[in-house]
């Protein structure tokens, strides 16, 4: 157990947001536009400069919601949780939220989804709560030290828990009454490292934690590993990316391809942003490949200088270098241990610390509808399954530069996505055409995926506030978790 200090949340520029249509165009030789491109998109220009400003309720305590109204008529509700710290996607199921303290934290808690009222809330043995995710009532999230953690999501009744490993930087996966989660090998009773692998993947059954197989992986998986069709498909901080049975554990196969996100799998394809070197400057890229052969590579679309993945950049949106110092700092980690392998993080992804990468989420991919859309650099992409853009869009404003990565990976309604970012913004596009719902400036840094469900949208905040929007639509709705089901692969 580790010596704890609270640290109040990472400290932002205040922008607004606002957005003008421009006509169709080649993308700005300064943005190094992909030459993967069949033709020029249609542009969208997103001005963070012109905002609907957005006063979040001052909030007197912890664990009491406070209403808010928007200028445009819009409603929400905010509650700050004790701690004041980075908080992950909450996850909803059945009328409630379920959210870990942040950070740093001990605490993990459910709320009621239309009113934020608290409903019940556990104390963790160690701390750092990641994202959850719920189902066949029971929710499972595990902590950045060390443990993962299965309790009954009506009441939080601890159903088991077990210590996996220090540290534990990824969230677990639900698919038909089995739990997957990556930990570090070797430590305690666990297996050791094989062939110089220094983590595994765990598949033990939901509701009673007994071990069902495990495998030999590169390193800790990027955000949570992926289940559809049968296979647990993730990609590990080194940039190797596996394919796995989901019931018997065996690898299908590995590939080596730079990837700098979670997967999403749409039918055979398996598609996920790679890096790429050119003359000593990172690249990131759209990629499609499939998988049943191999995850041999189709394309690579939407490749742009992506400075914000060099080494020691912290990795994007989810927190800045010195912010995650200080995080790390604050629960003991003078340096990072040894197990979290972060040399090959910060060569690959410049997460150079534990608080960096159990935030780091990439410029992860959806898919709906023969439509890939990401959110990469300052750009949003919506490119055609065919080949092509249908649009993409470029953020602009104070604080926006070249090494901004500045959305979080969208969440998906059924024809807007939905995004929020590191500068305070909220925003819905539209798929179709990349026109905007609602551009709102909170000036409350937010670092995860925003969570849709019932017309409403669910935030986290970097200093400990849970907020919700009332959209007003029943288009939000659907995305109950960090890749928008407990399987981490929504797709439309």
């Amino acid at each position: 157990m580790r010596l704890k200090k609270s640290l109040a949340g990472a400290v932002a520029a205040v922008l607004a947001l606002g957005v003008m249509w421009g006509c169709a165009q080649e993308p700005p030789a300064s943005r190094n536009a992909s030459p993967e491109a069949a033709s020029p998109p249609m542009s969208v220009e997103l001005d963070l400069d012109k905002a609907v400003a957005v006063d979040l309720p001052k909030l007197e305590g912890t664990l009491k919601p406070a209403s808010f109204r928007t200028s445009d008529g819009r409603e929400g509700w905010a509650v700050q949780i004790p701690g004041n710290l980075p908080l992950a996607t909450p996850a909803y199921a059945d009328g409630m939220l379920f959210i870990g303290g942040g950070y740093g934290s001990h605490e993990f808690y459910a709320f009621d989804a239309q009113t934020g009222a608290l409903v019940w809330q556990i104390a963790t043995g160690d701390d750092g709560p990641t994202a959850a995710v719920v189902e066949d009532g029971c929710v499972a999230f595990n902590t950045e030290s060390c443990t993962v953690i299965v309790a009954e999501a009506k009441t939080g009744k601890i159903l088991w828990q077990e210590w996996l490993g220090d540290p534990l930087m990824s969230q677990p996966a639900i698919w038909k009454g089995r739990l997957y989660m990556a930990y570090p090998a070797g430590q305690r009773a666990g297996p050791a490292p094989e062939n110089g692998r220094s983590h595994r993947l765990l598949c033990a059954d939901l509701r009673t934690g007994k071990h069902l197989w495990d495998c030999a992986i590169t390193g800790d998986v990027i955000t949570a590993p992926v289940v559809a069709g049968g296979k647990c498909v993730f990609t590990c901080f080194d940039g190797t990316s596996f394919c796995v049975d989901a019931t018997e554990g065996k690898v299908e196969w590995e590939k080596r391809n730079s990837g700098t996100s979670a997967p999403v799998v749409a039918g055979e394809r398996v598609i996920l942003t790679t890096k790429e070197m050119r003359d000593g400057r990172s690249f990131e890229g759209i990629q499609q490949a499939d998988m049943a052969g191999g995850g041999n590579v189709r394309n690579v679309a939407a490749r742009e200088e992506a400075k914000y993945i060099d080494r020691d950049k912290g990795g994007g949106v989810a927190m800045d270098a010195e912010a995650a110092k200080k995080l790390d700092g604050s629960v003991g980690f003078a340096s990072a241990p040894e197990a979290a392998k972060l040399g090959q993080a910060n060569d690959h992804v410049g997460v150079q610390t534990v608080a960096g990468a159990w935030a780091y989420q990439g410029s992860k991919v959806l898919y709906a509808r023969g439509q890939m859309m990401n959110a990469q650099g300052r750009t949003l992409n919506c490119l055609r399954e065919s080949g092509g853009y249908a649009w993409r869009a470029e953020c602009r404003g104070a604080g926006v530069t070249d090494e901004t990565q500045v959305f979080s990976p969208p969440a998906l309604g059924r024809e807007h996505l939905y995004l929020c970012s590191g500068m305070g913004h909220l925003a819905s596009v539209r798929q179709k055409d990349g026109a905007i719902g609602f551009l709102y400036a909170t000036k409350a840094p937010m670092l995860s995926q925003p969570a849709l469900a019932e017309g409403n949208l669910y935030v986290g905040t970097s200093d400990g506030r849970l907020v919700c929007l009332k959209t007003g639509s029943s288009d939000a709705d659907g995305w109950t978790a960090w890749g928008g089901n407990a399987q981490h692969n929504k797709t439309e």
